[in-house]
């Protein structure tokens, strides 16, 4: 995660989504926070969602207004990360907002204390700008040792994935899930601007139930995959 993408049109998605799963669960969120340089031209274009209410809006209109009410004509990210924990559309969240270090060392240290931040949360989001951990490890990946940290018996996890354009992606997330032992997985493909997935894991048949309802009321702009 970085600041100059907060309340991007994966923010929108990535909002809805949390909000879907969060009823009455406690939610932590762990930002992943790095410092990176992008494409300009392709941050920008992911706020112009803001200014196109009759495509977006009915999607998620709280999420919207309040997303439009920070951002809008303000420019990427200008308001960061902490705008968007402050802006009361995950009530009651803890937020862990420490920038991932380099090296290894300091990476052990940090885990420790991501660990111990999301406290007794049954419902931890991890957004890294990658995804989880593959053959490297970067400040940009969730840690595998650190996500089987994360596993609680009755905590679901939910983590962000880049889409690499591998047509076998999807189910080589899952095997590595299968892996470490989890045993229901399932797969929210956002289609907005740019393609990304969310894997939400360990959760229960309500919890389905609801990426299911969610699934339907986003239509064209979501894809779900059920392992």
């Amino acid at each position: 995660m970085q600041d100059r993408y907060a309340g991007n049109i994966g923010d929108f998605g990535k909002l809805a989504l949390l909000r879907c799963l969060m009823e009455g669960r406690r939610l932590a969120v762990c930002w992943y926070m790095t410092n990176g340089e992008e494409d300009d031209e392709r941050s920008n274009k992911s706020f112009d969602y803001l200014e196109r209410p009759e495509e977006f809006r009915h999607l998620a209109p709280e999420i919207f207004d309040t997303l439009h009410g920070i951002f809008g004509k303000s420019g990427a990210g200008v308001r960061g990360v902490p705008a968007l924990e402050g802006s009361g559309l995950l009530p009651n969240a803890v937020f862990h907002r420490t920038e991932v270090p380099r090296g290894l060392a300091m990476r052990r240290q940090w885990s420790e204390q991501l660990v111990g931040a999301v406290g007794t949360a049954d419902l931890v989001f991890l957004d890294p700008d990658n995804g989880i951990q593959g053959t490297r490890l970067t400040p940009k990946h969730v840690a595998l040792a650190e996500f089987v940290a994360l596993r609680w018996p009755d905590r679901t996890l939910v983590f962000a994935q880049r889409q690499t354009g591998r047509r076998s992606q999807v189910s080589a997330l899952a095997r590595q899930l299968w892996s470490i032992g989890c045993k229901r997985i399932e797969v929210v493909r956002f289609r907005l601007i740019a393609s990304r997935f969310y894997v939400v894991t360990d959760h229960d048949e309500a919890t389905a139930g609801r990426i299911a309802e969610f699934s339907r009321k986003w239509g064209k702009w979501v894809e779900m995959y059920r392992f």
